[in-house]
């Protein structure tokens, strides 16, 4: 009975990690707004402009005005998000979804620059320009409840929160607002506190296809 339980165990310790992993590869992958003028080149259309809606390390959604055809390849250039290639997977007359062909690597790094571009537009950000994009870094204000204003670092940064460096400690649940965001304080950090977001209004549906996640 004994090595029934073990082995009863294991497996349960297994199952866990795997949904774990599952778990981690769904937010990594999660599909996020962004609204980005660009430029994209297919064989059927030659170049044409074209709006970003939305897109994930795995797929983008566009809006343009050239239609496409399912399974044509697309290459797509995107200010802060760089250049991507994909196949088309669903098209119509308002746009197109493709899926994003790139390596493991490179859809890490896409990953680290939706998320940095998601936040750095909803909590008023201002990047300079001059210096290297990295994810997780620039200056923020917040606003505490009582009209208390904290200027502080932004030092990690996902779609759910952010952390902050400063000398400030508000209070452990403490409503914050950055820029156009909301959200409490989740934690003190060694050399600040962090912020979890409160989750966004539930985006109407557009009229361009979905995009794969």
């Amino acid at each position: 009975m004994a090595q029934i339980t073990d082995i009863s165990g294991r497996l349960d310790r297994r199952k866990i990690k795997i949904a774990a992993r599952g778990a981690e590869e769904r937010r990594r992958h999660r599909r996020v707004r962004l609204s980005i003028p660009g430029r994209a080149l297919s064989t059927s259309q030659g170049e044409f402009a074209c709006r970003l809606v939305d897109v994930s390390p795995g797929g983008v959604r566009v809006a343009a005005p050239a239609e496409l055809k399912r399974g044509e390849r697309v290459v797509m250039l995107f200010d802060g998000l760089g250049r991507m290639e994909g196949e088309v997977v669903r098209a119509g007359k308002g746009g197109f979804a493709a899926r994003l062909a790139t390596t493991q690597r490179k859809r890490d790094r896409l990953a680290d620059a939706i998320t940095w571009r998601f936040n750095m537009e909803r909590m008023g950000l201002k990047e300079d320009r001059t210096a290297p994009r990295k994810p997780g870094r620039g200056r923020a204000t917040l606003s505490l409840r009582d009209g208390v204003i904290i200027q502080a670092d932004v030092t990690d940064v996902s779609v759910t929160g952010a952390a902050f460096a400063c000398l400030e400690r508000p209070r452990i649940g403490e409503p914050v607002r950055v820029g156009g965001m909301t959200g409490r304080v989740a934690r003190w950090l060694d050399t600040g506190f962090a912020v979890q977001f409160d989750p966004p209004d539930t985006p109407r549906q557009g009229q361009t296809a979905s995009a794969p996640d």
